[in-house]
């Protein structure tokens, strides 16, 4: 999804506190920012997709290679792109290229555009560990997962598991938690889901260095 053009804006402190965190450890977790309205009408999409059956499930691997493996990765997903527009979509996209402007302000990260899509894992599924950039594909560069769980309790699973240096640290997918992280570095996974539970998944890419990238 190509990004908005540059403009002008006031940075939030959580944005710039985001920057901060990704430059020290290599990920962060922070509230959205946006409107509880927004963030309502995003898992009312993403529910609603599940429910007309215009999910698809996820595929592991590259290219020709790519199979749908419920055992490594249990998700349904929908990209942005090919969802009917909605003003809460424009809202989040908006709220994206905010922060890829403050990562390229503050980190010069050269962010130069984002993709995502609505994910639902369904109950009992998860995703195995794994690293969000492709060993021969340098272009993903910051992954981020906007959570939108607005029942969800202690005891739900689908817990994201950044496996870090100190230690495993777990973030809740509560509606309106952001979680942002370095995509060649940062092992993750998604542990198995005991309730329907919905999310955007989304990474920002660089521009390739040898067009024939993509």
């Amino acid at each position: 999804m190509k990004m908005m053009p540059e403009f002008p804006f006031a940075v939030p402190d959580r944005l710039l506190s985001i920057a901060d965190l990704l430059a020290e450890q290599g990920w962060a977790v922070a509230e959205s920012g946006l409107a509880p309205e927004v963030l309502d009408q995003l898992e009312r999409n993403c529910r609603a997709l599940w429910q007309d059956e215009a999910l698809r499930p996820a595929a592991v691997g590259r290219a020709g290679e790519r199979q749908v493996v419920p055992e490594i990765r249990g998700d349904h997903i929908r990209w942005l792109d090919d969802c009917p527009p909605c003003a809460a979509q424009d809202a989040y996209v908006e709220a994206m290229a905010r922060l890829r402007l403050t990562l390229n302000r503050t980190l010069l990260l050269g962010l130069d555009n984002y993709e995502t899509h609505y994910a639902l894992y369904p109950p009992g599924a998860g995703y195995s560990r794994h690293l969000d950039r492709f060993k021969d594909n340098p272009l993903r560069t910051v992954s981020v997962v906007l959570y939108l769980n607005s029942q969800w309790q202690p005891g739900d699973g689908g817990e994201l598991r950044l496996h870090l240096p100190e230690g495993p640290v777990d973030v809740a997918p509560r509606a309106g938690t952001l979680a942002v992280f370095m995509s060649d570095s940062i092992l993750h996974e998604v542990l198995p889901a005991r309730r329907h539970r919905a999310s955007l998944v989304g990474w920002f890419r660089r521009r390739p260095d040898n067009p024939l990238l993509r």
